[in-house]
């Protein structure tokens, strides 16, 4: 095994709480009930609070780092130029303005799809580094397994919702994990915007569609999503005062609201006060 997908594996390992007895998963404390359909926060790689940990839920556009991390496993060619099929230019969802036949660099594609959440972005290089999206989804299975994703499984590498797709919020802690670690996704879901070309020389400029990045100082990735049976739905990762927060939000009552109290609580539960005298 490669020495990153060691590190990977370790880290992933940090945030799953171990089992009071073997075989049974510990009950965590729910400071925010009803905030989610189901969320997790880890506190400097502890999981620490969190409702329906274990409950399946469609992953909507958080499937896109999965879906980063496959493409960017041997056989990425950041320089190579994709041409946007009739399928990508018109694909349901978020889109960052994609023609049918043009053609862009694969890693300016990336930004698109990591920034601003395109999917036609996301099925242009599906299409190009996969052939197909089954076949693509086959290798994200492959690798959600490899990094301890054991309740999931993946069909619409963009995160559309399909039968037989699910995840769950323990498992994504996972994924953030593997994800944060490659620089080439770090760098981009913690961009406040993007700015790419085409071959041809026309220019989309978009903004993060995390909008936690730019307003909350101390969020520097990674990824929001939604679809009609996903809900609102949110990985945000958080650095303030040598303390470090993951929160993952599926089904979400208001994400961004929600989110920002989340994120204070556990700050203050990572630095408590010191006692007056």
């Amino acid at each position: 095994m490669p020495a990153v997908w060691r590190a990977v594996l370790c880290a992933a390992a940090a945030v799953v709480v171990a089992a009071a007895a073997e075989g049974a998963q510990p009950v965590l404390p729910d400071p925010f009930p009803g905030a989610a359909a189901a969320y997790a926060v880890a506190i400097d790689g502890r999981l620490t609070w969190g409702a329906h940990l274990d409950a399946p839920r469609q992953p909507a556009s958080l499937a896109k780092l999965l879906s980063a991390l496959v493409l960017l496993e041997e056989g990425w060619q950041a320089d190579a130029n994709v041409r946007v099929s009739a399928a990508a230019a018109s694909i349901e969802g978020s889109r960052i303005g994609l023609r049918r036949g043009e053609q862009v660099r694969a890693k300016d594609l990336l930004t698109g799809m990591l920034v601003r959440s395109g999917n036609d972005a996301c099925l242009a290089l599906v299409e190009h580094f996969g052939g197909s999206v089954s076949s693509f989804a086959t290798s994200m299975n492959l690798l959600a397994e490899r990094i301890g994703m054991a309740d999931s499984h993946f069909v619409h590498p963009c995160g559309l919702d399909a039968p037989g797709q699910r995840t769950t919020a323990r498992d994504l802690l996972k994924l953030a994990e593997a994800a944060r670690a490659r620089r080439a996704i770090s760098l981009r879901t913690g961009a406040s915007s993007g700015a790419i070309k085409t071959d041809a020389g026309r220019e989309m400029r978009f903004h993060n569609s995390n909008v936690l990045i730019g307003r909350d100082p101390s969020v520097i990735g990674l990824k929001s999503g939604y679809t009609s049976q996903a809900g609102n739905c949110l990985i945000a990762l958080a650095q303030a005062e040598g303390h470090e927060v993951m929160l993952v939000l599926l089904g979400a009552q208001d994400r961004w609201w929600e989110s920002t109290g989340m994120l204070a609580r556990a700050f203050a539960q990572a630095s408590p006060r010191p006692r007056v005298k």
